[in-house]
């Protein structure tokens, strides 16, 4: 009898123990599930704030070089310290930006997100809207794959402005620079920038045209771009025109422009073609 009653005891002490244990087990799934929660929420977050700080961080090295581009104009000294450093600051800021371009964008953003990076990056080498315009950034997969096509303006005090069109191409995740072009036909000059519909698929075209920064009269030069993805060509040189203005179009663009005997005032109408514009009227 006595064995049956310890038995018995000994039964219902197991149902106890395997009792709790179950309903701790129970009760700590919450308390696991939110750690998951949280430590997935944690993951995603992190990306964007590496992201920004990569933003912020390149703004900051951006800036500091900037505020050497200006100078006092009552004091000869800083003005020949500005002379003196002018090319090595535009360089070192084209520097500053290729880098950023390569580290801390991704080769699976879109045109807009890292044209607005970008600009947000270069905020304080906005044109005067009357002689230049923002940055440009184009996305695109070409003849060597996925490649991105930039072009912007250095600000230089009191009329040095610099402009430069640049490619990079895809490299696993990341942009790596592979060509320039552009600094030698505007220098001198301003420049405004517009994406052309390429007669190649595998090609990105570009108009550019800037009036010259001194010039006797409203001097504006033009160029047309091809980036294959791989290195640059210049498709047309036109001759400088006067107090010209482009338009784009379906087919191509349109230029007003003024010239030195009557009419006086002409209009361009121009198309795209393989071997480049072609003037239609």
């Amino acid at each position: 009898m006595r064995m049956a009653t310890r038995v018995v005891l000994l039964l219902f002490a197991l149902t106890l123990i395997r009792s709790a244990t179950l309903l701790g087990s129970r009760s700590s799934s919450p308390i696991r599930s939110a750690t998951l929660l949280g430590s997935r929420s944690s993951s995603a977050q992190q990306p964007i704030e590496s992201a920004e700080q990569a933003d912020r961080d390149a703004a900051e090295r951006v800036n500091a070089v900037s505020q050497r581009l200006n100078f006092r104009e009552d004091d000869p000294v800083d003005q020949a310290r500005y002379y003196a450093e002018l090319d090595e600051l535009t360089n070192r800021l084209r520097g500053e930006v290729d880098n950023y371009i390569h580290s801390a964008l991704n080769a699976n953003e879109g045109s807009g997100l890292i044209q607005a990076r970008l600009r947000t990056l270069l905020a304080e080498h906005r044109p005067n809207p009357e002689y230049g315009d923002p940055p440009l950034a184009r996305v695109a997969d070409l003849n060597v794959g996925r490649s991105l096509l930039v072009a912007y303006t250095i600000v230089r005090p009191p009329h040095h402005d610099s402009a430069t069109v640049r490619g990079y191409r895809a490299s696993l995740d990341r942009f790596e620079l592979v060509a320039t072009t552009g600094d030698t036909d505007y220098d001198g000059f301003n420049m405004f920038k517009a994406e052309l519909p390429s007669p190649f698929k595998g090609e990105l075209w570009l108009l550019t045209w800037g009036q010259a920064h001194t010039a006797n009269g409203a001097t504006v030069r033009f160029r047309v771009y091809a980036f294959d993805g791989q290195s640059f060509r210049t498709v047309w040189t036109p001759e400088d025109m006067f107090s010209a203005t482009p338009r784009m179009t379906d087919s191509g663009f349109t230029i007003d422009h003024e010239v030195r005997n009557p009419p006086y005032e002409i209009h361009d109408e121009y198309v795209l073609t393989p071997d480049g514009p072609i003037k239609t009227n």
